[in-house]
């Protein structure tokens, strides 16, 4: 089995609990306290980013904007911008005038595959943090953070540690978090594992689901964890272990993301665990957006850290508003949110949700060669990195077969691209001890796109694992 282990004492306990602290102390503010916060907020952004961002300064004076409008800009005043504006204009974005030669270096090369344990999943150097999209539904694109953003981040996970019937105290640490996912390029989440707690005196082991199920519960139970974290869907297989006597650990909190976590499934977190349930919400675009917890309904979205709206199919646009280095003014997501509501609902004064579409994909299960269920993780998936192909996605025929369809790039040799990804799958299945699996590369001119979340779905056709009692 593959798992990393981090530890290190790089940061300051005390600094960062006080950080947190300041950011609960907005927990107890009253709706309109916040609004004027986060709008005040959002006018500081536009400011800064029209006096420091090339882009920005540029792009809206080309729209009529001057000088004497900022102060009193309303944020639908100003466009919207997405992914390919960010992907065409990252260096002009950038409030940061010389940028480290390495990070310029590994920007240039944004899609190349990296090894996770040499730093691939984010890229740190010079007090800024580069985090990039896997690049599942087009392009990698890239993010930058700086040392003050990430802190702030990592502050916002002492806020959501602070809440709830489990609350951490001295004798837990050190805090001990055991991260379920994909080791893949790119995550968020999987940034925040390895880059934030390894500062604070904290150890983490990653289970990789390239691996064998085999090799989990005693790395595990060896570790006991009082952090679970990871894709619910990942998570779940943990639960199930624990839930039939294969380990017996008493995690704190369970703090899950990537993935829509069910109702039915936080329930089932909190009866095997015993623990708190916190459904963290975020993204590459922001590492902080919001979350859902345990001890209240829907999901808050974090108004001191974004400025949150919709647009008209309910599709979020933020503004980020804790990372001075790479200002994302009114930037549109592809997730959709339903029940968006900025008047004040339930415990917490920041704008609430029901919950998030479009960011859920389904878990292959096959049998393998003793005829026993395993799982290829989409997420594990889209580490497939083969240059030349636009888009993938995978068909599960059966229990022992699927089809990957592949989208070359114009003016690719589609054949010598099914070649490579034919070659880089048979590895996955290898390490994964699924090689009696079949499948085949199919070329195709586009993906469907799913008709909710209006993205290509990365898994279609996924089959769930039968009963082998």
């Amino acid at each position: 089995m593959e798992a990393v282990e981090t530890t290190g004492a790089g940061g300051s306990m005390f600094s960062l609990a006080c950080e947190g602290l300041k950011l609960l102390w907005h927990n107890s503010w009253s709706r309109d306290k916040i609004q004027a916060y986060a709008k005040a907020r959002f006018r500081k952004v536009v400011e800064h980013a029209f006096y420091n961002s090339r882009f920005y300064r540029e792009f809206y004076r080309g729209l009529g904007i001057s000088h004497d409008d900022l102060a009193c800009l309303e944020p639908s005043d100003l466009p919207v911008i997405d992914k390919d504006v960010v992907r065409a204009n990252f260096e002009d974005i950038c409030t940061v005038k010389h940028l480290p030669t390495g990070l310029r270096s590994q920007i240039e090369k944004q899609g190349e595959k990296q090894d996770a344990q040499e730093g691939g999943l984010v890229v740190r150097l010079g007090g800024f943090t580069i985090v990039h999209t896997s690049g599942s539904t087009g392009k990698p694109c890239n993010f930058l953070y700086s040392d003050s953003a990430i802190t702030q981040v990592e502050a916002n996970m002492v806020r959501l540690s602070v809440g709830g019937n489990n609350k951490i105290a001295l004798r837990d640490f050190p805090i001990r978090t055991l991260f379920v996912a994909s080791v893949g390029r790119g995550y968020a989440s999987t940034a925040l594992a390895l880059n934030g707690i390894r500062k604070y005196h904290s150890k983490s082991l990653i289970l990789n689901v390239q691996d064998p199920m085999e090799s989990w519960p005693e790395k595990i139970q060896e570790f006991n964890p009082n952090y679970l974290a990871g894709y619910p869907s990942c998570v779940q297989l943990v639960a199930d272990m624990q839930a039939k006597g294969s380990i017996r650990i008493r995690p704190k909190k369970v703090i899950t993301g990537g993935e829509p976590l069910t109702s039915e499934r936080a329930r089932y977190f909190q009866e095997v665990f015993g623990s708190d349930v916190i459904d963290y919400y975020a993204c590459t675009e922001s590492l902080a957006l919001g979350a859902g917890a345990s001890w209240y309904d829907g999901i808050y979205l974090f108004d001191d850290m974004n400025y949150c709206e919709v647009d008209e199919l309910g599709r979020l646009i933020i503004t980020v508003l804790y990372n001075d280095a790479f200002p994302l003014i009114r930037y549109r997501l592809d997730d959709v949110v339903l029940g968006f509501s900025r008047g004040p609902v339930g415990p917490l004064p920041y704008t609430r949700i029901d919950k998030v579409l479009g960011r859920s994909e389904e878990m292959m299960w096959f049998r393998n060669p003793s005829g026993k269920w395993d799982f290829l993780h989409p997420l594990f998936i889209d580490d497939l990195n083969v240059p030349g192909i636009k888009e993938f996605q995978f068909v599960q025929v059966d229990e022992v077969s699927f089809r990957l369809r592949i989208v070359p790039e114009p003016g690719t040799n589609g054949e010598s691209l099914a070649e490579k990804a034919r070659e880089q799958v048979n590895g996955f299945l290898a390490r994964k001890n699924l090689s009696n699996i079949r499948f085949s590369v199919d070329l195709t001119d586009a993906l469907d796109v799913d008709k909710v979340s209006g993205k290509v779905k990365l898994v279609v056709g996924a089959l769930k694992p039968e009963s082998d009692s």
